[in-house]
C-alpha cells in the first residue's frame, strides 16, 4: 500500500493507492484512516511554502502502539514518526480545551460579566443586577460548598452562567434545563412576535426570565393545532429536534369525519403506500383508533363550524371539501410521524378521506405531555434533558 502526501497551501490531502478512506487536515498534523487500523502522521511542522512537493511511503502497517512510520521524501529525506506519543498528546491537548464538566458537553466554557449572568438567573433587569453588584449584595464560595463566601469584586467580573452565586446570603437558581414544555392552545399562532395581526402569539405567553435566555419555540404547531410544543435555549439542539435526519416522532391525536374509520386500510395507506398530496408523498405509523361518543362529537363539530365559516382550511383539498354533517360521529385517530411539514397531517387524513376538525400533539421525541394544563409551561425532567442531549452527541 502507498500513501501520498501533495501540499496545498496550508493543507495536504492524503490520497491512498487501495481501498483506503482519503482526509485532509492542516500541514502540522494528519490522520490517516484506513479499513483496517488507524494512526496519526505528524508531518513537517515546517511552513506549507517549505513543505516537500511529495511524500511518500510504502509498506505495511501495524497498529501497536509502538510502530513508527518511514515517510521518504522526493529528495530522499527521511523522518520517523512515532504514532503512539503523537496520539496521546492530541488528548492532551483536547483534554486542555474540554473544560467545565459535562455541562459544557466538551465544549470551552464561556465567561460571562457577573451582571449579564445576574439578570439571566434572578427576575431582575440588567440595571437591577449591576447596582446590586454595585453594592456588594452579590457573592460566591471561595472553594468548596463549605467555604466562606466572597463578594463579587464588581458588574465587569466574569464568571460562568451556571456559577454558584448567592445574593444577600441566598442562592441564586441555577439556570432551567436546554429544554421547557409548553402545551399550546388552539387559536395562537407559533410566533414570538406578530406586527401584522392581532391573533394571540407565543411571544405575549412565554415568561421574560425565558425571553431573556433567548428561549424559542422548536418549530410550530398551526394556529388551530393545540398541545406540545418545546421551546429550546441551544440552536444546535433544535436543528437536531427539527431536522428528520435524527427520526424524532412526533405523536398526534387526530379526531376525523369521514365516518367509521378502518383500521387496517387507514394503516396501509399511511405505513405501506404513503399518501400522496399537493405537498408530497407523506408516510405516518397509525398507533390507535378510537370513536368518539356523540355529544362529544357535537361540541367539537360546532366549534369547528364557527372557526372555519370565516377561514379557509387548506388542508382539505377541493377534491375532499364536503358539506359537514352536525349528526355524524368522530373519530380519534393516534399517529406518530418523523417530519413536520407543513399541516401534513391534515392533508394526509384529508387525502384518506378523513378530514381533521381537531388536532393534538401529546409527544414530541421522549418528551410527553402528560397532565400539563392548556397555556401553562414545565421544565422538562432530568431523563427528558438526557435524551435531548443525545441527540447532540449523535452525529
Amino acid at each position: 500500500m502507498m500513501v501520498r502526501l501533495f501540499p496545498r497551501q496550508s493543507s495536504a490531502v492524503v490520497a491512498l493507492a487501495t481501498g483506503g478512506i482519503a482526509l485532509s487536515s492542516s500541514s502540522r498534523q494528519m490522520v490517516a484512516a484506513f479499513p483496517q487500523f488507524s494512526f496519526l502522521l505528524q508531518t513537517s511542522t515546517r511552513s506549507s511554502s517549505s513543505f516537500p512537493a511529495a511524500v511518500t511511503w510504502s509498506g505495511t502497517a501495524s497498529t501497536t502502539s509502538s510502530t513508527f512510520i518511514r515517510l521518504a521524501s522526493t529528495n530522499r529525506e527521511s523522518m520517523d514518526v512515532n504514532d503512539h506519543s503523537n496520539s496521546v498528546k492530541t488528548k492532551k491537548s483536547s483534554n486542555k480545551k474540554s473544560m467545565g464538566g459535562p455541562k459544557s458537553r466538551g465544549r470551552k466554557v464561556v465567561l460571562f460579566r457577573a451582571d449579564k449572568v445576574l439578570s439571566h438567573r434572578g427576575s431582575m433587569s440588567r440595571s437591577q443586577a449591576f447596582d446590586a453588584l454595585m453594592r456588594r449584595r452579590v457573592a460566591r464560595r471561595k472553594d468548596g460548598l463549605n467555604s466562606e463566601l466572597l463578594p463579587i469584586k464588581g458588574p465587569k467580573e466574569k464568571i460562568a452562567m451556571d456559577a454558584i452565586i448567592y445574593m444577600d446570603g441566598k442562592e441564586i437558581p441555577q439556570l432551567p434545563p436546554i429544554l421547557i414544555a409548553y402545551n399550546k392552545p388552539k387559536y395562537m399562532l407559533s410566533a414570538m412576535d406578530e406586527k401584522h395581526s392581532d391573533k394571540k402569539h407565543l411571544g405575549m405567553v412565554l415568561p421574560d426570565h425565558y425571553k431573556r435566555l433567548n428561549m424559542h419555540p422548536v418549530g410550530r404547531l398551526d394556529y388551530d393545532t393545540s398541545g406540545l410544543l418545546l421551546f429550546s435555549m441551544e440552536g444546535e439542539l433544535t436543528q437536531r429536534l427539527l431536522h428528520p435526519k435524527y427520526k424524532v416522532e412526533k405523536e398526534y391525536v387526530a379526531t376525523v369525519m369521514g365516518g367509521r374509520v378502518d383500521f387496517d386500510l387507514l394503516k396501509r395507506q399511511l405505513e405501506g403506500e404513503g399518501v400522496v398530496t399537493s405537498e408530497g408523498t407523506h408516510f405516518a405509523k397509525l398507533l390507535h383508533v378510537e370513536e368518539v361518543d356523540m355529544e362529544k362529537s357535537r361540541s367539537i363539530l360546532k366549534e369547528y363550524c364557527s372557526h372555519t365559516s370565516s377561514t379557509d382550511d387548506s388542508s382539505i383539498e377541493p377534491e375532499n371539501s364536503r358539506k359537514i354533517d352536525m349528526e355524524q360521529s368522530l373519530t380519534n385517530v393516534r399517529l406518530a410521524v418523523h417530519e413536520g411539514k407543513y399541516r401534513m397531517v391534515r392533508r394526509m387524513l384529508a387525502n384518506c378521506n378523513h378530514p381533521v376538525v381537531e388536532l393534538k400533539r401529546e409527544r414530541y421525541g421522549h418528551v410527553f405531555l402528560k397532565d400539563l394544563q392548556v397555556g401553562e409551561f414545565r421544565e422538562c425532567s432530568e431523563d427528558e434533558i438526557k435524551w435531548a442531549e443525545s441527540l447532540l452527541h449523535n452525529r
